[in-house]
């Protein structure tokens, strides 16, 4: 432990990666070691006020032209909302794989992508969703968590026209759900689970909050954002 780290946070969404890691990731910055954020999707399409709240309150929604130019207008605005909250939390190296997370799917090509990226960046320990949250079905966050399994898998070999050596991540460790959540429905996590390690996040828990401030386009900002953060973390 005496020497620097390299962590990678990958979430599904632009905003998981500080949402579920931020206080450990500046905990980790200003111990000296490397640490880098990767989100799957651009955000866009589920987690926008513009693109998603606001169209539930429309009779008709823009033409697919029109829409598409939206979301993408929409996703730039959430990666730069994102690069200065790592930034605030110590975090430089924040890559965006830009997935559309209409139907986010285990596919080969974002597989292929991730472990490609995972080669490059050589990370010691990966922060990432448990691949079973939810129904660990349809839910983004699962379906990320096994994409990053698979992917982590994928690194540890050659791959034809990658020129990075094969890469393995020393550990593994999943998002918690607010205090250890444990099931509330049917088919949720199959059958419960519960958080085994706790990171104590008291002395940087100002840097988090600072940093979830600067979602405004996803209404994280404000009381919600104290709120948030007070019972979740």
């Amino acid at each position: 432990m005496s020497d620097p780290l390299r962590i990678v946070s990958i979430g599904a969404h632009p905003a998981d990666v500080f949402d579920q890691s931020g206080g450990t990731m500046a905990h980790h910055t200003a111990r000296g070691d490397y640490v880098a954020c990767i989100s799957l999707t651009h955000g866009a399409r589920v987690h926008d006020a513009v693109v998603s709240d606001a169209m539930y309150h429309l009779k008709v929604i823009p033409a697919a032209a029109e829409l598409e130019q939206l979301i993408g207008d929409r996703s730039d605005v959430k990666s730069k909302e994102v690069v200065e909250a790592c930034r605030i939390l110590g975090v430089e190296d924040v890559y965006f794989m830009g997935v559309d997370d209409g139907i986010l799917l285990v596919e080969r090509d974002i597989i292929r992508r991730l472990a490609g990226l995972l080669r490059q960046l050589r990370p010691d320990i990966v922060l990432t969703h448990y691949p079973f949250e939810g129904d660990g079905q349809v839910r983004a966050h699962a379906v990320a968590g096994q994409i990053v399994l698979h992917g982590l898998q994928y690194a540890a070999s050659v791959d034809p026209g990658d020129r990075n050596p094969p890469h393995r991540a020393a550990q593994v460790f999943f998002f918690g759900q607010g205090a250890a959540t444990v099931r509330y429905g049917l088919w949720d996590a199959r059958g419960g689970y519960a958080n085994d390690v706790f990171v104590d996040i008291t002395d940087v828990v100002d840097r988090k909050f600072a940093a979830m401030e600067c979602l405004v386009s996803q209404g994280y900002a404000g009381a919600y954002n104290r709120k948030r953060t007070e019972t979740g973390d």
